[in-house]
């Protein structure tokens, strides 16, 4: 599971909190969102350091657990944070099942589906990708022969060089 990246700066602000200091100049000093901050308190007094550790990431929720979050947030009047710290959602993705649910319904909760299609090839373009990988297969061979060759052409005139003799320009 990745790790919370606000992880030590709320930790700090929990700290600075629990020592007196006021919300305001935390947030100041911290440069964090006042709401923000409310929010990662009672997450922090709800279940400690531990919990700030986790992101705020949720799953993705089948579309009958997201109605039931909506349905109690309508029939209990539970605030988007109240309901986002209970459940552990952001609340701007519970704003967006809200939107998503009064355009189209159940429907909208629903995740769409991308299936990315495999593209058939031809017979032709098999042919032409076998005889490119065996040309590939000829190159890298010749190219491996070459840097063979100059190595023993360069091993030669060091030898030649160090009993004195010029090497031929052949």
């Amino acid at each position: 599971m990745k790790k919370n990246e606000n992880y030590p700066k709320y930790v700090q602000a929990m700290h600075m909190l629990d020592e007196g200091k006021s919300l305001r100049f935390v947030c100041r000093d911290l440069h964090t969102d006042p709401h923000t901050l409310k929010l990662v308190r009672q997450k922090y007094l709800k279940g400690g350091e531990l919990a700030l550790l986790r992101p705020s990431y949720q799953p993705h929720l089948e579309p009958e657990r997201k109605m039931e979050i909506l349905r109690e947030i309508e029939e209990k009047r539970v605030s988007l944070s109240e309901a986002s710290l209970k459940y552990d959602i952001p609340p701007y993705t519970i704003r967006r099942w809200r939107k998503a649910y009064g355009q189209a319904g159940a429907a909208g909760l629903m995740r769409p589906k991308r299936m990315k299609k495999k593209r058939q090839r031809t017979e032709a373009e098999l042919d032409e990708l076998e005889m490119l990988r065996k040309r590939n297969e000829y190159l890298e061979a010749e190219n491996a022969l070459l840097k063979k060759v100059k190595a023993l052409v360069e091993e030669r005139e060091a030898r030649l060089r160090a009993i004195g003799q010029k090497p031929s320009k052949d």
